[in-house]
C-alpha cells in the first residue's frame, strides 16, 4: 500500500458519557453537543505522509495559530516517522520517552491510526 499523501480523519473512536467507545463520523461528532470539545478538536486532524518516512500530524490552524504552517488550513502539531516492514505499515508514537511503533491498519478505503482515528486519502 502506498501511504504517501494527505489523509484526513473521517471517523474517530469517541467515548460517550458512560465511557463506551464507538466509531463516529466527524460530522456526527461535530454536531453532537455531548461530545467533549477535545474529542471534537482531535476529530479534525489530518496526516501528511512523506516519501522520506516522515509524518506531519496536522490540526486546523485556528486551534493553535502558533503551530508551524503546513498549508492554508492546517498547522503541524507534531512530526514523527512511518515505516514499512514485513508488508505492514507502522507509525511512531512516543511512549515513555521512546518510540513505540503502532501498526496502521487498513479499514476499507481508510486507514486506522492509533485505534483512535480512521483517515481517508484526499
Amino acid at each position: 500500500m502506498d501511504i504517501t499523501g494527505f489523509w484526513k480523519v473521517s471517523e474517530a473512536n469517541v467515548f460517550d458519557k458512560s465511557f463506551k467507545q464507538s466509531w463516529r463520523t466527524v460530522e456526527d461528532i461535530m454536531s453532537d453537543p455531548e461530545v467533549n470539545p477535545m474529542q471534537k478538536a482531535m476529530s479534525r486532524a489530518a496526516y501528511a505522509f512523506e516519501a522520506d518516512g516522515t509524518v506531519n500530524m496536522l490540526m486546523p490552524k485556528e486551534l493553535d495559530p502558533s503551530m508551524e504552517t503546513y498549508n492554508d488550513e492546517y498547522g503541524i502539531s507534531k512530526k514523527t516517522e512511518w515505516k514499512e516492514e514485513g508488508g505492514k505499515i507502522f507509525i511512531a508514537a512516543e511512549e515513555n520517552g521512546g518510540q513505540d511503533w503502532q501498526e496502521i491498519v487498513p479499514a476499507g478505503d481508510a486507514i486506522e491510526l492509533f485505534g483512535y482515528h480512521r483517515a481517508v486519502r484526499v
